[in-house]
């Protein structure tokens, strides 16, 4: 199967894959900071394999790979539930930070 390799800052390469969808993020001078986030979708879970923030030098490498071996991903499942809780976190956030 085709997918990613990404090796950012010469650590453990992460291998991604899925039958749906993968996909690499990569967020600079965005207002809530500098990221990347590597994830995906796999029928109805969304895999997350790295969510973390970028600063200047980062070394970010991605090469196409055929692969039968996918690092593990932490699965998360579409919760409407969970999906209302991160909503009102990030709406008390902006409200404190003044952008609504």
């Amino acid at each position: 199967m085709i997918g990613f390799e990404v090796i950012i800052n010469n650590r453990e390469p992460v291998i991604i894959t899925s039958n749906d969808v993968a996909y690499v993020i990569m967020n600079c001078n965005y207002s809530f900071g500098d990221n990347i986030h590597i994830g995906g979708i796999d029928t109805l879970s969304s895999l997350v394999w790295v969510d973390e923030n970028l600063k200047i030098g980062d070394k970010v490498v991605i090469k196409v790979v055929e692969t039968a071996k996918v690092s593990p991903a932490m699965k998360k499942n579409c919760d409407k539930d969970e999906l209302r809780i991160k909503y009102e976190q990030l709406k008390v956030e902006l409200q404190e930070n003044g952008l609504i």
